[in-house]
This record gives C-alpha cells, sequence and structure tokens, in this order.
C-alpha cells in the first residue's frame, strides 16, 4: 500500500509530506512554493524600493491610488534631489516633505510584527499604514477606525496599503476621488439648497448615448487584441472594452507609394511620384542634383526629405571617399558611425521591393547601413556601376545634374592609410523642389475635409427633415392614423371602429334619462352580424 519499502495498509506522514509523493498540501509543498520563483516582481515589506535593502528609517510615499511605497530615509532624499523631485517608482513628482515616517512594531529578535495580533508580517500580510500617526498594522486590525497603538481616530482615506499581494479590497481610498469630493463640496456650499439637488443630479444616460466617438480614417477591420491579451497575461493591465487597430498613416501613404495607378496614361506620370532635390555643397559652389525614387523605395525617400527639412544635412562632411568606387556623407557628427532616422530608430530595407532599383549606373544614390535594416542617415554616391551591393543597400534615387561636382569630388586627394578626403568638403544646404509626400498629405486631408462636409450636410438635412414631419403639437404627422391601423397577419382588413351599430363603448348621456327609456327592450331576430 505505502511508496518504497514499506509495507503498511495506508500512506504515513512522511510518505505524504513529500518523501515521495510532493503533495502540496503538505509542509514540502510549501516548501516548494517557496523556492518556487514569485509570478511577479514584488519588493519584500521590510526592504526599500529604491535601494531593495533592509530598511533602518523607513519613510513611505503616497500613491494617488491610495497605495504607497516604503524608502529608506537616507537613500530617497539623495535621489529626490538628483533627480529632479521624482518618485523612483511612479516617477510621478514627490517632495521631501510628502515622504511619511512609518512606525513599525518589532520583536527583540527583530522581526516585524503587527502591534495589536502580534502576528508576524510575511509576503502574504495585507499590510496597511496610518498616514496621521505613521503606525504600520495589519489590514485585520484596524476595523474599528481607531488607531490602537496612539490611541487617535482615523478616517478611511488615511490608510495607505502598502502590500497587497492576493488582490484583497483594499483598506484606503483613492486620492482622486476623494479630492473631488471636497471640491464639489466646497464649491456647492455657497450654493442654494435647489442648486445643491440641481448639481448632484447624475448625467442623463441619452446625453452620454449621443456622445459617440468619430471613428478614425485609419481605422482598420481588426481589433487590438487587448481584451484578450489581458485575460490570458498577467503582463498586461486589465481591459474590458474592445478597441479597433489602428493603421499607421505613413505606411498606408508608403503603400500608396509603391503601388501606382493604374489605367490609361497613368503610368507614364512618374515625374509626379518622385521628389527632387539640390544638394549644394562648399566645393566651389557646386551642387549635386538628386532625382528621389519615391515609388521604388518610399520610406528611404521620407526620411532623406524629412532630415533635409530638419536640417540635419547641412553642414554634414564628406566623410568618405573611395576612388572609383564612391563617396559617402550624412553623419552629423563626421565620424562615420553616426547619424539616426527621422524616426530616431533604424528603418527596414526596401531593396526587395518591386521594381527596386539596382546600382547599374554611375551616380547612383544609395543608403548605407551597418547589417540588415540598419539604415539611418547616411548615404553614398556612387563612380561606377556596384552590382555587388544590390541586394545590400537601398537604391533611392541618382544624380541627374552636377556631373562636374561629382568629378571634382571623386578626384580629391585622399589622406594616405585612410578613406577620409584630405580636404573638408562639406553640405552648406539641402534644397527640396518637389516632396509628392506633402502633395499627397494635402490631397488626402481634402478629401478627409469634402468627406467631413458631407457627412455633417447628410446630417442636417436628416434633421431638417425629420422636423418637417413633425406638427405643431410635436407629434409626428400620420402617426395618430397609424396608431388605429391593424397590423398585418390574419385580420389585417378588419376595421373594428367601423361597427357603428354596436359601439364598444358608449359615451355617458349629460341629460337624464327617464325610467322607461332605461328598461331594456326585447330584441327580435338574430342581431346585426355586419361586425363579423
Amino acid at each position: 500500500m505505502g511508496h518504497g519499502n514499506s509495507n503498511k495498509l495506508y500512506v504515513t506522514h512522511a510518505e505524504h509530506s513529500g518523501m515521495f509523493g510532493q503533495h502540496t498540501a503538505s509542509s514540502a509543498g510549501f516548501k516548494a512554493k517557496e523556492q518556487a520563483s514569485q509570478r511577479r516582481a514584488q519588493t519584500p515589506f521590510d526592504c526599500c524600493s529604491l535601494t531593495f535593502q533592509p530598511f533602518n528609517n523607513p519613510v513611505c510615499a503616497r500613491n494617488p491610488d491610495g497605495t504607497g511605497n516604503v524608502f529608506e530615509l537616507v537613500s530617497i532624499i539623495p535621489w529626490l534631489k538628483q533627480h529632479g523631485n521624482t518618485n523612483p517608482v511612479t516617477q510621478e513628482p514627490l517632495q521631501p516633505s510628502d515622504l511619511i515616517t512609518l512606525h513599525y512594531a518589532r520583536k527583540s529578535s527583530g522581526e516585524i510584527h503587527d502591534p495589536i495580533s502580534f502576528k508576524p508580517f510575511s509576503d502574504h500580510s495585507n499590510i496597511v499604514a496610518i498616514a496621521t500617526t505613521g503606525n504600520v498594522f495589519l489590514a485585520e486590525s484596524i476595523k474599528g477606525g481607531r488607531d490602537l497603538v496612539a490611541d487617535v481616530k482615523f478616517k478611511k482615506d488615511d490608510v495607505i496599503t502598502l502590500q497587497n499581494p492576493h488582490g484583497l479590497p483594499p483598506a484606503s481610498l483613492p486620492a482622486k476621488p476623494l479630492q473631488a469630493s471636497q471640491s464639489a463640496k466646497a464649491d456647492g456650499a455657497d450654493k442654494t439648497d435647489k442648486s445643491k439637488a440641481v448639481a448632484m443630479k447624475p448625467p442623463a444616460a441619452p446625453a452620454v448615448a449621443k456622445a459617440k466617438g468619430t471613428v478614425p480614417w485609419n481605422a482598420s477591420p481588426y481589433s487590438t487584441g487587448l481584451p484578450g491579451a489581458s485575460l490570458t497575461s498577467t503582463s498586461v493591465d486589465p481591459q474590458i472594452q474592445s478597441s479597433q487597430l489602428l493603421w499607421d498613416e505613413e505606411e498606408l501613404m508608403f503603400d500608396d507609394f509603391a503601388n501606382p495607378p493604374k489605367g490609361k496614361g497613368k503610368e507614364k506620370d512618374v515625374g509626379k511620384r518622385r521628389a527632387y532635390v539640390r544638394v549644394v555643397t562648399n566645393l566651389g559652389g557646386g551642387a549635386l542634383n538628386l532625382e528621389l525614387y519615391c515609388e521604388k523605395a518610399p520610406k528611404t525617400c521620407y526620411n532623406f526629405l524629412q532630415l533635409a527639412k530638419a536640417g540635419k544635412y547641412d553642414n554634414c562632411l564628406f566623410h568618405r571617399l573611395v576612388p572609383g568606387f564612391m563617396i559617402q556623407t550624412g553623419d552629423p557628427t563626421g565620424t562615420g558611425s553616426g547619424g539616426e532616422s527621422c524616426w530616431g530608430t533604424p528603418f527596414r530595407d526596401e531593396f526587395d521591393l518591386r521594381n527596386a532599383a539596382k546600382h547599374d549606373s554611375r551616380g547612383i544614390i544609395a543608403m548605407a547601413n551597418k547589417g540588415p535594416s540598419t539604415n539611418g542617415s547616411q548615404f553614398f554616391v556612387t563612380f561606377r556601376p556596384a552590382p555587388h551591393l544590390d541586394k545590400k543597400h537601398t537604391v533611392f534615387g541618382k544624380l541627374v545634374g552636377g556631373e562636374d561636382v561629382l568629378d571634382a569630388l571623386e578626384a580629391l586627394p585622399v589622406k594616405p592609410g585612410t578613406e577620409r578626403p584630405a580636404k573638408q568638403i562639406r553640405i552648406t544646404e539641402v534644397v527640396i523642389y518637389q516632396d509628392p509626400f506633402e502633395e499627397y498629405k494635402q490631397r488626402e486631408q481634402r478629401k478627409r475635409d469634402r468627406k467631413a462636409e458631407t457627412q455633417e450636410s447628410r446630417a442636417k438635412d436628416a434633421e431638417e427633415k425629420a422636423k418637417d414631419d413633425m406638427n405643431w403639437f410635436g407629434v409626428k404627422v400620420g402617426q395618430e392614423k397609424a396608431a388605429g391601423a391593424i397590423g398585418g397577419g390574419i385580420g389585417r382588413y378588419l376595421n373594428l371602429n367601423t361597427n357603428s351599430k354596436r359601439p364598444l363603448e358608449t359615451p355617458p348621456s349629460a341629460t337624464p334619462v327617464s325610467a322607461e327609456e332605461g328598461k331594456k327592450k326585447r330584441r327580435i331576430g338574430f342581431g346585426d352580424f355586419e361586425g363579423w
């Protein structure tokens, strides 16, 4: 019956406690639970939330939601001075005067316990503190509304929750609703009783129903998935309302540029989908005229134009020169290892798009990178075809003017043992003559404005039409007739009000009726069956 070498006909305590079985109801299960990794990061109740070391002079920083963070006094004060009075946990403003000194009850061995029930604190305890006195208790010891250590009454909003690992109902109140209620009381103190009654009325439901948010133009048919993610993951905040996933406006624009319109004559109109830029240098005032392939590498061209508009290329040094191969620039630091994109992060390559340009001639403009999808701001101009760079660097333009300047750049001397030009040649400015992305944004904005105006006009027409259907008494025209009509189905041709000889209700008579007339007359025959 037993495990191992035991011949007993029952399971012994040692066997049940984990010698062979590892049952969760035993001490072995508790020990295994202690050894297991915590489900979430939690600061120990006797340690500072900043240094994660046991504290000697504990203070508390109260949060707006009624909770609090415990810090060591000698650690939090230098932090506040160094970081501009910012809470290291919540990143909210925190003044040194807002810190509350805490008083923990300790045994002679140094173990922290509840001063009322003398129960020791653990990682599973619901620990609270009183803001007015600073005494720390278990949540079950403050139900009377009085601090039994200091013999002082306190309110529920004076309770600060320091630890609530199991999500029990909090013993503290959030600070924001309290402030809102106090401000409401202060504002209503100078008003009459009638105005108070009107102000305290809850908002009407129809007003809330009318305030329906407009659907964004870039809303997708998909959901963000946050409600499902919060249900299955503990790292996502609970979400109870579904929300639509929004397409990135720039990505939609890039897709439109990468997929040119089809139709008669539209394929030939390539010039309107390309950008034209003039890069002016300090080499005798010469300039390079560039044509950017916005339909072949839209994101790369958009990044170049945005950096040029922001002046990131101004005073940039041509830091690398390989005669017979290429010349490179675009690094604001001039070292060849810097430069960021207009988004602040590296972006993807576009040499795998349909009809992507290649390094097939002299004067090709391509992005410099440090590997796949590491494009930033640096670019280079080729002196000859470089097919070995295809599928490695994104080509986004070509030289259409300034061949003599390119020849002069190639003829520059190079410092011995390096690839840096001996003479410092810089970009003085970048002039943009045509930006198709800006034109696209303006065109799309005009479309959205016209659509919004059309919707508003339709809504106004519907309101006016609804007003025309109402009479002076606020009743819809034809509604009184429709009320007496009979619905479809069996008996729809039967009108109950047409039987004038057998009315449903006899109107009361104002004249007195004699006794003889009031007597019922004897009916002769079968009556009138017209109502059937």
